[in-house]
């Protein structure tokens, strides 16, 4: 038997493998160079998916809040328009409204002064950038489209008011009492009893069975003591100074409603322009004086009439609460109130974060020509100019960094139109 070479002369010998015996390999294994390559190589990886899934996690919780601020934009939109289509009921006397200003008391202050009456008032928010404010008004009451006249002149402001029959009027009722298409101020009063016949009989004629006394004693929530307001009309069937007339009395029911909306800490809000004074706090943000936040990131609000001629309910023309054509829309007369068929709102919401870059043109003109510091709203040469460059931003940052949208809508006041 042969014994098999060393594995030394193997390496040298051209031998077979059988002559040479079993061979051992050495154990192949990583460097550890090797190791920290594959190490960088993982944590590498980890980071960008790390980051990855923190920049998809940042995008989800944006789209998830831009979503919900467009939801909220929309469904403000909404209650606005439902507002709109409220706004008039019981402010026009046989296609006449009855009055441009009102005086009202309420809960022992003044709450109007021959401020507007008007079923649709836009408040303009002066300058540039500033958001409008818009109040609607109208009855509870449901009843005739025209009022009950005023048949005997008032000798002073607190009589009683001597009408041919109080219909529906009750005890504690709300009623409004005025001089449709005149320049005098209507009063807001609430019945201090039970319409009660017999006063004034003589001025009744054949009807004096029915005549009726609407007393307004003061005292109560809205009746005012004398000489509270800077005009206080005595009213009645004729003008003969000091009285204005012919008069009329309107039921307003038990409740006296304007809903109002403005933007505050860039939030929409609503409230009751009538009682509240609504206000906001930033840090933290909280709403008082009667506010109700409806839609966030919500930085402008723009509000505009659309009026018609007086013949018709055709709107040819959309105006801001100013001096526009030489009528002044911040107050105006009875027969242009009677002009307001409608009104169109420009809501601009905002994204929550801001972008690294200018993400938003500086400008924006629409077809019309009118050009915008911003996106544009409507398309013809009367829209609202939307102006966001005094919008605040925090520090180092740019109204630009932000994404906007803007939502609109167009809302006819049906009330006006089918009382003209």
């Amino acid at each position: 038997m042969k014994t098999p070479l060393p594995v030394a002369a193997c390496g040298r010998l051209r031998r077979p493998v059988a002559a040479c015996g079993r061979l051992r390999r050495p154990v192949a294994g990583f460097t550890l160079v090797e190791l920290m390559v594959a190490m960088t190589i993982g944590l590498v990886l980890a980071l960008v998916i790390s980051l990855s899934m923190l920049q998809m996690g940042r995008q989800s919780r944006v789209v998830s809040a831009n979503s919900s601020a467009q939801v909220n934009a929309q469904l403000a939109l909404s209650l606005i328009d439902l507002s709109a289509r409220a706004a008039g009921a019981g402010l026009f006397n046989s296609g006449k409204p009855i009055c441009r200003s009102f005086n009202a008391w309420h809960a022992g202050s003044v709450k109007s002064d021959g401020a507007p009456l008007m079923p649709a008032r836009i408040v303009d928010g002066g300058a540039a950038g500033a958001s409008d404010r818009l109040v609607f008004s109208s009855f509870d009451a449901v009843g005739p489209l025209s009022g009950l006249p005023v048949l005997t002149a008032m000798a002073n402001p607190a009589d009683g008011i001597v009408v041919p029959d109080a219909g529906a009027l009750a005890a504690s009722d709300l009623a409004i009492v005025g001089v449709p298409d005149g320049t005098v101020p209507c009063t807001l009063f609430q019945l201090s009893a039970a319409p009660s016949a017999g006063a004034g009989a003589a001025a009744c004629g054949s009807n004096a069975s029915q005549c009726q006394t609407l007393a307004h004693a003061s005292g109560g929530d809205f009746n005012a003591p004398g000489g509270t307001f800077t005009t206080e009309p005595r009213y009645g069937f004729e003008a003969v100074a000091p009285v204005v007339g012919p008069a009329v009395v309107m039921r307003v029911g038990s409740a006296f409603r304007q809903p109002g909306y403005r933007v505050l800490c860039n939030t929409l809000v609503s409230y009751n322009a009538f009682a509240d004074s609504p206000s906001c706090s930033a840090a933290p943000l909280g709403f008082g004086g009667g506010a109700n936040a409806l839609a966030s990131d919500v930085v402008l609000m723009h509000a505009q009439y659309g009026i018609s001629a007086a013949t018709d309910n055709i709107v040819t023309d959309w105006v801001d609460a100013k001096t526009v054509a030489g009528v002044n829309w911040a107050a105006p007369a009875a027969g242009d109130i009677a002009r307001i068929k409608a009104v169109r709102v420009v809501l601009v919401t905002r994204s929550k974060e801001p972008a690294s870059d200018l993400v938003t043109a500086a400008s924006c003109t629409n077809g019309g020509g009118v050009v915008n510091t911003g996106p544009c709203s409507f398309d013809d040469a009367q829209a609202p100019a939307i102006d966001l460059s005094g919008v605040a931003v925090p520090a180092g940052r740019s109204w630009r960094n932000y994404r906007y949208r803007v939502h609109q809508a167009v809302i006819p006041l049906r009330n006006v139109i089918w009382g003209h």
